[in-house]
């Protein structure tokens, strides 16, 4: 074993620090004390799917292809997998290279491509699917373990923490207690473990525990999410028992976190400042009159939460969920030969209309520029209700990316309130601009995630200044003693040894990559769509 890696999703030092300090997090800080940390930077926008890829190819998502959790196309979107991950992988070029690999749950893993070794794909794989290589791996173990669990299983709302609490705290253990089998028994010589829970946590139970959160509830789950770092640690402790001396340890996360305060509608906003167009038929403008008058998808969800269904709506079929939402307002009302701008995506990202990129564009490329600006234009804009501003920062596409598929992602990023506030993934939740996150969800991603190394040859209690998570793919092939890939935009952190060598670089554009011929079918896709949704992403 020359190498773990913990992927602790959502991690923030703004929490680990003070618990450190406080004796809860005993592993997490003899790693910062005896090694180094500092903040890891995150893709644009802060969000798993990007991230994740970013992480594994050490490219930018212009090179490798995923942007978000979905890829939209007007007013329809597909759904990401690894069959859009257009750069090899670390795990295939560190497999190529003779190392034995154990990769366990990261997200934009499915389908598993085989390895020197085993993967067993993450958060996007659908529950029929087959999750692992071998295909047979988890039958080996699971009359030992119990069945392997990749995903929470029960969806938030207020009034059911208990079970909330300890469906995710469950995940952790399962995760953990096959993570040591599986390193003890299939002896990788390198083990990615990845946990989703306290992400997954604190999007909803973050005002519990913030004071200072507007919606601050006293609860008996103030601590939830400090023990469920707790449990992590614990987990990261004990896989480290399990290493030798001359084995090294990372830890890092693919975004941070921090409060939500609200929702904005950009979509809504586009309308009212005629970038968007609605289509002008009698039905269509019914709903928008139904929408101006509360009858939304918000309100429905509402109901069906008081009614104790919201874990029902996943087993609707599609195409049903499809004819409700039709009936409010949606994409399918627009007008697209007559909108210039749309909103779609978790977090912020607008895309113009644009001819030969969207199936109705209407933007002509050599108005891309003066379109683009009147937009940037129309969004400074938006404030909230006491007419405070409220965004932060707009980033260009080419800003952010770089690469063949750089075309494909947003044109613009927008930052809301600093990530207190975030935009509507899909159309709109309701009528107005500004509303709370259709589940009540308080908590959200901020950019600074973490990086933490430790082992023989890294420095001593180093504090590092704030690097980027496309850093780490290079900077591990250098551990294990692998050139870099050129292709790869980012760069080995030699800063965290104590006597750096010399990096090589490989030229090769390629390996052998193994793709599946298929992501997902009709079924699995349904399948992952609707757990996005029950997690909020959607």
């Amino acid at each position: 074993m020359k190498l773990l890696i913990i992927g602790f999703d959502g991690a923030t030092f703004d929490l680990i620090r003070p618990w450190a300090r406080e004796g809860h997090l005993p592993n997490l800080a003899r790693i910062m004390e005896t090694g180094v940390h500092g903040d890891l930077l995150s893709t644009l926008p802060p969000v798993t799917s990007p991230a994740w890829p970013t992480f594994m190819t050490g490219c930018n998502p212009g090179k490798h292809g995923v942007f978000d959790f979905i890829q939209p196309h007007g007013e329809n979107f597909t759904l990401v997998n690894a069959t859009r991950i257009r750069q090899p992988t670390m795990w295939q070029r560190l497999s190529e290279a003779g190392h034995r690999m154990g990769v366990m749950n990261v997200p934009v893993t499915y389908p598993p491509a085989p390895l020197n070794g085993f993967i067993i794909s993450g958060l996007l794989s659908p529950k029929t699917g087959q999750i692992s290589q071998p295909a047979d791996l988890l039958q080996r173990y699971e009359n030992e373990l119990g069945a392997y669990r990749v995903a929470p299983s029960v969806q938030y709302r207020p009034g059911v923490e208990e079970e909330f609490v300890a469906d995710l705290y469950d995940l952790i253990h399962t995760r953990g207690k096959w993570a040591q089998h599986l390193m003890r028994h299939e002896k990788p010589d390198v083990m990615m473990v990845h946990f989703i829970s306290m992400d997954v946590m604190k999007h909803a139970l973050w005002r519990f525990m913030d004071h200072d959160h507007p919606r601050y509830e006293a609860s008996p789950y103030e601590n939830a999410i400090r023990d469920g770092y707790k449990l992590v640690d614990h987990y990261t402790g004990r896989l480290m028992e399990m290493l030798p001396d001359d084995a090294s340890t990372i830890v890092m996360s693919d975004h941070g976190f921090g409060p939500l305060l609200n929702m904005v509608n950009i979509n809504v906003f586009f309308m009212e400042k005629g970038l968007m167009k609605l289509k002008k038929d009698i039905w269509t403008q019914l709903k928008a009159l139904a929408f101006r008058w509360g009858i939304t998808p918000s309100t429905a969800y509402q109901l069906i939460v008081k009614m104790g269904m919201q874990n029902l709506t996943a087993r609707v079929s599609k195409q049903t969920r499809n004819d409700v939402i039709g009936r409010f307002l949606s994409f399918d009302s627009v007008d697209w030969k007559r909108t210039v701008a749309y909103s779609m995506g978790h977090v912020g990202q607008v895309y113009l209309n644009l001819a030969g990129r969207e199936p109705h564009g209407i933007v002509q490329a050599d108005e891309y520029e003066k379109t683009r600006q009147r937009v940037i234009d129309v969004l400074s804009e938006l404030a909230d209700e006491n007419g405070r501003p409220i965004l932060s920062r707009v980033i260009l596409g080419e800003e952010a990316y770089h690469g063949p598929y750089s075309a494909k992602g947003p044109d613009l990023h927008l930052i809301l309130d600093d990530y207190n506030m975030i935009a509507c993934p899909l159309f709109a939740t309701e009528g107005k601009i500004i509303t709370l996150q259709i589940r009540g969800d308080s908590g959200c991603h901020r950019s600074e995630g973490i990086f933490m190394a430790q082992g023989p040859g890294i420095k001593n209690g180093a504090k590092l200044p704030a690097n980027h998570i496309r850093d780490l793919a290079p900077t591990i092939m250098h551990m294990l003693g692998e050139p870099v890939p050129s292709i790869m935009d980012g760069r080995v952190l030699t800063e965290i040894f104590e006597q750096p060598q010399q990096v090589t670089f490989d030229d090769r554009d390629q390996v052998n990559m193994v793709i599946p011929e298929q992501g997902f079918n009709a079924d699995e896709a349904q399948q992952v769509e609707d757990r996005l949704r029950g997690l909020g992403y959607l």
